[in-house]
């Protein structure tokens, strides 16, 4: 064995052994301390709302009299709304527009009601940031105050969302620290240097958070104080930093989600999933003999890569039900290079070429039809990433690691697998490679490869 093809064995029986350890179910991860440096790697497969239930929300948009809804409007409202969604930490949200007026919110693995009512409010509302003018008057925290009671001195709009960040005081209490823009540091500057000692109410969605009394000008930068908790003061700076929804939402539809469906869904995928591999391996064994059978072994080696792929802590990839069928159409496309190769192979043993020759040159000229098959589907892949949302991007994710796996599987691990048999010996036996051997005439020997007359190129010896 030659060896470069005994470092690559070691080294894909390796990556076998780590995939086939990270896919296990119950994957207890890695958890230890190194100094000061606590090492914490959870191994799981992360779930979408079809598979583990969650929140569904149906919104409505409630605008003010004299203000129109049209199609503009409503995507910013659906974009605002991701984003703030994509702050909240929860894994393959789905944020769509129904109708002309309506936004479909999921949230996978929101369960508890704590949960819900924080989710509901962070999206649900404005968060419209307001500084308003309330003179010599103490308004208390959490007072709500009615459109046009108050001169508004500021908004939110001219707030520089690169400033805006939750920050802790000297007793370790939360607070949002912002910054203005330009335009709102000149504005602030000038409004605070003729009102100190008087109040100012900042308010979001009407509701006062704090009214501090003003104390020197203030410019650029401020702190908004008022008795947060850590998760409030979060879900306040996430509002700031996107900006207010363009068109007020109102909650008119709230439900959980159950995982039932999603259970038996899965049980049904797995089944099909395990059925259609059992079938694709079987026909690989039958047509192509021993290389089916190595290909086997390769598509074995794929998907425990694959699947541990999904399951690694750094970006886990969410499991749908969409990504489980662009798991097992990239099955398709692993065999479909094999088969690509298999038969080039096939071609040149039939044209008298060595076992050796055969495998070189059917992977050589195969791999252009393989190149251009997988960067067809990435580039589709791509589309369907960047224009689609929530499955349909699990679905193209899921399909380009797929092939991109595939392509290390059919290429390096089958072409090993292949010269490792020749290095070891192995003759050319038209039984074990589902050919017939090159055709001879009665007592005249076959024409070796490159003879004139002959197909295939350069001759050498079978099992060479």
């Amino acid at each position: 064995m030659r060896r470069r093809e005994g470092i690559l064995l070691a080294v894909i029986a390796l990556i076998t052994l780590l995939a086939g350890w990270i896919a296990l179910p119950n994957n207890p991860g890695i958890h230890f301390s190194a100094g000061d440096t606590d090492i914490d790697l959870d191994f799981r497969a992360v779930q979408g709302l079809d598979l583990q239930g969650g929140l569904q929300v149906l919104l409505e948009a409630n605008p003010p009299p004299g203000q129109t809804i049209d199609r503009d409007a409503m995507e910013a409202a659906r974009s605002v709304i991701e984003q703030r969604v994509n702050a909240f930490g929860t894994t393959e949200p789905v944020i769509q527009l129904q109708g002309n007026n309506r936004i479909v919110v999921e949230l996978p693995g929101i369960k508890t009601q704590e949960d819900r009512q924080r989710a509901v409010q962070l999206f649900g509302e404005t968060g419209l940031l307001e500084f308003l003018d309330v003179g010599s008057t103490s308004v208390p925290q959490g007072t709500r105050v009615e459109p046009g009671q108050y001169p508004t001195v500021l908004t939110g709009k001219n707030l520089d969302p690169r400033q805006v960040s939750v920050t802790f005081d000297e007793r370790n209490r939360p607070r949002i620290a912002f910054g203005w823009d330009a335009e709102g540091a000149r504005i602030f500057g000038e409004y605070t240097e003729r009102n100190v000692g008087k109040y100012l109410a900042i308010v979001l969605d009407n509701v006062v958070l704090s009214a501090p009394v003003i104390r020197s000008r203030i410019d650029s930068q401020g702190v908004i104080e008022g008795g947060f908790s850590l998760d409030e003061a979060r879900d306040i700076v996430t509002k700031l930093k996107y900006g207010a929804l363009p068109v007020p939402m109102r909650v008119i539809q709230q439900r959980e989600v159950g995982a039932t469906l999603g259970e038996d869904s899965v049980r049904q995928s797995i089944t099909a999933g395990t059925v259609g591999l059992g079938i694709v391996l079987a026909f690989m064994l039958i047509y192509y003999r021993l290389p089916g059978l190595l290909a086997g072994l390769a598509l074995i080696i794929y998907a425990l890569i694959t699947f541990a792929i999904f399951k690694n802590p750094w970006a886990p990839v969410t499991i749908t039900l969409a990504g489980i069928a662009g798991f097992i159409l990239s099955i398709g496309m692993a065999v479909d290079a094999n088969i690509l190769i298999f038969e080039r192979m096939r071609e040149e043993l039939r044209g008298g070429r060595s076992l050796a020759s055969a495998v070189e040159t059917g992977f050589a000229r195969a791999w252009s039809s393989i190149w251009d098959s997988n960067v067809s589907t990435w580039i589709t892949c791509a589309i369907l990433f960047y224009l689609g949302s929530g499955i349909v991007r699990g679905f193209a994710l899921t399909l380009a690691i797929g092939v991109a796996v595939s392509m290390f599987t059919a290429i390096t691990v089958t072409r090993t697998f292949l010269r490792t048999l020749v290095d070891a010996g192995i003759r050319f036996n038209p039984a074990l490679f589902g050919v017939q051997a090159p055709r001879t005439t009665p007592g005249i020997p076959a024409r070796p490869a490159g003879a004139p007359g002959a197909a295939g190129g350069v001759a050498q010896p079978l099992g060479a």
